[in-house]
Formats: structure tokens, sequence, C-alpha cells
């Protein structure tokens, strides 16, 4: 056969130029897939990221974004992977966070901090629990809400557990002879100062009926009056602070020397420029924060993420974030981000039905305590904070 004639064959010649590229092309394959591949861990972050309350989603945002910073990348199971949080905006709509909730399952998340709201974290809940997602929640306080399946955990004391933190409080440091308890007819007011008459009973205080007023500058008088007929020794008041000030000033002013109690809606610096110091001294304010983060803290790790998250802020090129500092709730965000993946860690996978039993036994010191869980996914011992009003300034208890 003559070579030669063969190679000058136009038939070969295009032959060979097509084996040639086709060669190339399962090399370039076949080389590529060799090369590692990025493994990837999805945590999905839901929060109301626009309108009115979008201060609270970017707190979460930033703490998310900050702690998965600090953990990426995580070595598990023999393996280290990249944490990529999946951001989505549920608007603080309940409609909105049904689809978001869904979308985040399409997003194969391995678990979700959200969502923002009692409303949006309720109904995305059954979402995530038919497909077996874990989601915490740093924000939603409603008791209900844990009952509602086994994936839900909740970094924030419930409503239930903030009362009873207040009735502990009042039974064992105060022990009040007679004690009136007083809402300010609003829903939240009424809910919780009848709950907090149930828990006290079982601590065998017994209380009147609560009082429900509205207090305004035509009637706080009379009630102020109506309060020293009755002469409790100790009155607990859940309402705003600028109303728990007109009633503490006019109450003095005739002469009740009642000692005052309140809860978080009734401790704010304002309320020093609304009423006279010496009217509001000895003053008692239980807030629903554990004394690692409350006011005055040195606690060196919160102070530390204050310092961090700071820091992480300042180098966000994103003109849409407009807080500033982290806010109240910032720390249960980053916080969840580490309980997730020390859960991951702790058994070996990132697969939620691996690594969801050992979510449910955490114990972990974070910045917001000692975090455990109950069977529901509440908390287990959360602590409140108790302020006093000395010489016209908050201090602890």
């Amino acid at each position: 056969m003559n070579l030669k004639r063969v190679f000058l064959n136009k038939a070969f010649r295009l032959f060979l130029l097509v084996l040639i590229i086709f060669t190339l092309i399962y090399l370039s394959v076949n080389l590529g897939a060799c090369e590692p591949r990025k493994r990837v861990i999805k945590i999905g972050n839901q929060a109301v990221l626009s309108g009115e309350y979008r201060s609270f989603g970017e707190d979460q945002l930033v703490s998310v974004k900050l702690a998965a910073s600090k953990l990426s990348p995580v070595r598990i199971g023999g393996f280290d992977y990249e944490i990529e949080v999946v951001t989505k905006d549920d608007e603080g709509n309940p409609e909105k966070a049904f689809l978001v909730a869904q979308e985040m399952v399409g997003e194969e998340v391995a678990a979700v901090i959200g969502s923002t709201f009692d409303g949006t974290t309720k109904v995305s809940v059954p979402v995530y629990e038919e497909y077996g997602i874990p989601i915490i929640s740093s924000y939603a306080q409603k008791t209900e809400i844990s009952k509602m399946g086994n994936t839900f955990f909740r970094m924030v004391m419930n409503n239930e557990q903030k009362i009873e933190n207040i009735a502990d409080f009042i039974a064992n440091k105060i022990n009040p002879q007679k004690l009136m308890l007083i809402n300010n007819r609003e829903e939240y007011s009424i809910e919780l100062v009848d709950y907090l008459r149930e828990v006290l009973s079982d601590y065998s205080i017994e209380t009147a009926g609560p009082m429900s007023i509205k207090i305004s500058e035509e009637d706080v008088a009379v009630i102020a009056e109506n309060l020293l007929i009755e002469g409790p020794d100790t009155i607990f008041f859940c309402g705003s602070y600028k109303e728990l000030a007109s009633l503490m000033t006019k109450a003095r002013e005739i002469g009740l020397g009642s000692r005052f109690i309140t809860e978080k809606l009734g401790m704010d610096d304002k309320i020093f420029d609304l009423a006279d110091a010496q009217y509001l001294e000895g003053l008692i304010a239980i807030i629903p924060e554990p004394p690692s983060l409350a006011r005055y803290s040195q606690d060196p790790r919160a102070v530390n993420f204050w310092h961090d998250f700071n820091n992480y802020l300042s180098q966000i090129d994103d003109p849409d974030i407009s807080i500033d500092s982290p806010g109240e709730y910032a720390p249960y965000c980053y916080d969840s981000v580490f309980v997730i993946i020390e859960a991951m860690k702790r058994s070996n996978s990132i697969s939620t039905k691996d690594y969801i039993d050992e979510l449910k036994t955490t114990s972990y010191d974070g910045l917001v305590g000692h975090i455990e869980f109950d069977s529901n996914g509440d908390r287990v011992n959360p602590l409140s904070t108790v302020f006093i009003v000395k010489d016209g300034a908050w201090i602890r208890y």
C-alpha cells in the first residue's frame, strides 16, 4: 500500500481531523472530571429583607454570613465543605413565605435559619417538616409553633418561658404580700398578664382579677387613686414605657409607695425624659435576654462578636444593607449556624436524616448561653436578665 497516497487522500485526512477533535474533547471532559469536586453545604437564610422591618432580616443575613465565614471550610466525614448561604426575602408575608420555603426545598438546602415573624414561620414549618429539613428560628416566639413538627428548633425563649421567668423572679425574689397585675388592653399585654397570673398560682401567689386599663391623661389620676385604695405592695404593669411613666408619676404624687415591676416594653432610657427620676426609683424590669448579652455585658465572646459583626458589615459592598450595628437578635442568628454545623460534625454527615438526631441532642455553649433543646425544639431553661432603676439609671439587679 502506498502510504503517501493514503495520507494525501482527502477523506482520510478528514477522518483523522475528526478523530483528533473527538480525542481532545474526550480527554478534556475526563481530565476535568478527575479534578476535586467542590463540596458545598447550603444553609437557607429566610427572612424579611424589604419594607418597614427589613433591619431584622439584615441582622440575620449579616450574622449568618459572618458565621459561615468563620466556619468555612469545615471538615465533615473526611471531606472539606464550603458553606454557602442561600438567601431569600419572604417580605414578612405568610403567602410569600410559603413559596420561599418551597424554593428553599428546591435549592436542596441542608437547613434553614428563619423566618422573622411568627406568621411567616408558622406557614413555613410544615413545608420543611414534609422534607425533613431543620428550621431554626431566631425570632418567632409564639409557643404553639414548636408543636407543629419535629424539625423546628427555636433559639430565643418562647412567650410562655418569658412569662415563667417573670413569675419565678416575683415568687422567689420579691414574694409579695399583695400583688396587682395590670394590662393595657392590648392583645399582647392581656395574654401575658393572664398567663402570668396562672403561673403565679402554681407558686401559691393568688391575685385578684387583672386590672385592664387604657392610660390617658384624663383618667390616670383615677387609676392611681384606685390603686391607692387597693393598697398593693407590688404592681406588675405590662405596657409601654410611656404609659408606665405616666402611671408611676401620678401614683407617686398621691403617695402610693408600691413596688413597680415591668417587662421589656417598659424598659427604655427615654422613660427618664418622661418622669422624674425619684418617681422611677426602684422600678424593676425583667428582660428576655441572657446575662451574657443583656445591657452592660462584659462577656468577652459578646464583645468580640460585636467587633466582628461591625468589621464584617463594613466589608460588605451592598447598598441595600441599611443597618450599622448588630441588633438584639443577631447573636441568636449567628449561633444557629454553629449549632447546625456542630450537629453535622458529630454525625459525620451533612444529610438531614443523619444529623437531625444530633441536632435534637445539642449541648452547645454559644453567645446566647448554654443551648439545649427539649422535645419540642424549644430552649431548655433560657435565662432572663433583671434590671432596676437606681439614681436615675438602669443597672443590673
